[in-house]
């Protein structure tokens, strides 16, 4: 791979660097009716600038061919060997293996709302189209094996609290909610853990406002007076009315929080899976009044980004708007400036 890439880079080099070579690139390009494409230079800071590189070099391999054997090129080429016939096959069988990881990122860099749900998918996604095939030669077999292995030291099935966190996203975007991915005792795991995160939150709440509620009152008791404070008035209403339609008590038989929790849950797993390109976030806000407690879950959860991409583009426009010659901005004005670019919309 060294040496492939070591190669395709100088000649990508000769071209950038060469306007003369360049020149001749773009005429051998009409000639043979190829597109008008620039070479792709890898950059060691980007992702998949490798894919793009190999790629845009098999799509233009005849015209840099051609260039380089052109008497005007050929005269000041030094120390660059085009690729055999193995490396090319090697380079096409590279591009295609690179692939996924391309797709996946450009994914993740483009779509508006990565949220965290989407990374167990993605990876299931990655390792499925790194499995060995028989065509498959050495070298690629390693590559594979490489990136299946750099996946399994960032996600290691030995942190349990990171893999049921994701498990538990995962679960709570409308998209991926029936985790093809995973076997059914698995499956049902989640979401048991699901009901149970929902029983906690329930829980710790009931007991802070249990707590609050107890200290409101001591303070009440201690600064009120000896004397009884008087009965509170009826309102109008409940002077006329109150004794004809009294207030229904529950019944004993109503359902548990456990019961209810449950069954939103069920509810949650039976309802249609939403389309890959819809909107888990608008999902939810649309149906928070039928899962009242699973969306206030999702909230919490499906708010982390999966990526930095957002907000690095947060800091890009404010580079952009911050410049020498508006240095006098205030921070108030900044902050107003960047949430109109990244949140206002012409029609």
């Amino acid at each position: 791979m060294s040496r492939l890439l070591g190669r395709v880079r100088k000649v990508v080099t000769f071209f950038h660097r060469s306007t003369t070579a360049a020149a001749v690139l773009k005429e051998k390009q009409v000639m043979l009716q190829l597109p008008l494409h620039k070479l792709v230079q890898d950059v060691a800071t980007r992702w998949n600038s490798s894919h793009d590189m190999l790629e845009r070099y098999l799509e233009q391999q005849a015209a840099v061919f051609s260039a380089l054997t052109d008497k005007s090129v050929k005269k000041n080429i030094k120390d660059i060997v085009t690729l055999s016939d193995d490396d090319v096959k090697l380079a096409e069988d590279v591009v295609q293996v690179l692939k996924p990881l391309k797709t996946v990122t450009t994914l993740m860099s483009t779509e508006q709302i990565p949220t965290i749900s989407m990374i167990l998918p993605l990876k299931h996604r990655i390792l499925a189209s790194m499995k060995h095939s028989g065509s498959d030669s050495t070298v690629v077999k390693d590559i594979k094996a490489a990136i299946a292995h750099d996946f399994e030291d960032r996600y290691p099935d030995t942190d349990r609290a990171l893999i049921q966190f994701l498990h538990m996203s995962t679960a709570l975007d409308p998209r991926f909610k029936s985790l093809p991915f995973l076997d059914e005792t698995t499956h049902d795991t989640i979401f048991k853990s699901l009901t149970e995160r929902i029983l906690d939150g329930c829980s710790q709440t009931v007991q802070a406002q249990t707590s609050r509620d107890e200290t409101e009152e001591q303070s009440e008791i201690a600064s009120s007076s000896s004397d009884c404070p008087p009965p509170a008035k009826r309102a109008p209403m409940a002077e006329l009315f109150g004794d004809i339609f009294p207030i229904e008590q529950a019944s004993s038989s109503s359902k548990s929080l456990s019961e209810v929790v449950n069954e939103e849950v069920q509810h949650y797993r039976a309802v249609q899976s939403l389309s890959v390109d819809s909107n888990p976030l608008v999902w939810w806000k649309d149906n928070q009044n039928q899962f009242p407690h699973l969306a206030k879950l999702a909230k919490s959860y499906l708010g982390i980004p999966a990526t930095s991409v957002p907000s690095e583009r947060v800091f890009s426009t404010a580079g952009d708007i911050v410049t020498a010659q508006r240095a006098s901005l205030s921070p108030d004005s900044v902050d107003m400036m960047v949430f109109l670019k990244k949140n206002f919309q012409l029609p």
